[in-house]
């Protein structure tokens, strides 16, 4: 997928007026998105350590009587050991093996437990300290224009990839519903398959949303700040911050087709004076299509 050369941010008349006057554009934290089928800053996991290792024990068990064995890590002790036992011929059926597992393996529970409470709290602390601010890749998507610029009451604010906003990435539109992991992970993990997922990809969660919103070509651009950085506490919704973007960052501004005169009027008078080298457009529907015009007024 190529990068677009600009990045678009819609918003409201009010929620733009800021983002001009302050000169800043806000960056939160993903636990602050109106998303609801997003991993929450306290994930609530489908399934416990009791629930993973009892998995874990029928699929060792069904690796020693499988015909193909998948494959895996050979350097992974409980794969070794199950490629080992299958050479061996050591288990008469899958009862005794299961039994003799369960036995081998009896610590497997609580070191599990331990596993799953630190990675819960290495996705919290990656949910507290990122950043991440939003745009569309252009100023003609009408979905954006209803759902985040007030219905085209708002404003289309097209800004240079570069500085702070070089490196976007693509929203991954899925009928996937994004999880902080599966019982499938963790037992792959724990016989040595696949290994689970390390904390450090754990952001790929910020890019996920569902098929539907396809239409809206987001990208986003994601900061990891340092803890002694961030000027918030432990209230979430104070999980953001406004920086500041260059003046010649923002490139042009588009004007929603149902904004009030006084608002355009007002609007526009303000770019006028805050970023004269800044192209002003009006929008338009078109009279026979789902579409939008855009005249340059200024």
């Amino acid at each position: 997928m190529a990068t677009p050369e600009t990045l678009v941010k819609y918003a409201s008349i009010n929620t733009a007026m800021e983002i001009i006057n302050s000169g800043t554009l806000r960056w939160s934290s993903p636990e602050l998105f109106n998303e609801p089928w997003a991993v929450r800053f306290n994930p609530e996991l489908s399934f416990d350590h009791h629930t993973v290792s009892k998995a874990m024990l029928r699929a060792a068990t069904a690796m020693i009587f499988t015909r193909d064995l998948p494959a895996g890590n050979l350097d992974h002790p409980l794969y070794k050991a199950i490629r080992r036992w299958r050479g061996e011929d050591r288990f008469h059926d899958e009862n005794e093996a299961y039994e003799a597992l369960s036995e081998l393996l009896a610590p497997t529970p609580e070191t599990l437990r331990g596993k799953l409470e630190k990675m819960i709290c290495q996705w919290q602390a990656l949910v507290e300290t990122a950043r991440v601010i939003c745009f569309s890749e252009n100023h003609r998507e009408l979905r954006c224009w209803e759902k985040y610029a007030d219905n085209y009451r708002g404003v289309a604010l097209r800004f240079a990839r570069r500085n702070a906003f070089a490196n976007p990435e693509p929203v991954d539109y899925t009928t996937t519903r994004p999880n902080l992991t599966t019982v499938k992970e963790q037992v792959d993990d724990l016989v040595g398959i696949r290994a689970a997922e390390k904390p450090a990809s754990f952001t790929s969660r910020f890019l996920m949303k569902p098929r539907s919103d396809a239409q809206e070509k987001e990208w986003r651009c994601i900061r990891i700040m340092n803890e002694e950085d961030l000027d918030c506490g432990e209230d979430i919704e104070d999980w953001y911050m406004d920086e500041p973007f260059h003046p010649q960052d923002l490139e042009a501004v588009y004007l929603g087709f149902r904004m009030s005169e006084y608002d355009r009027e007002t609007f526009s008078q303000l770019i006028r004076s805050a970023y004269p080298s800044v192209t002003i457009y009006q929008s338009r529907p078109q009279e026979d299509q789902y579409e939008l015009d855009f005249q340059k007024i200024s």
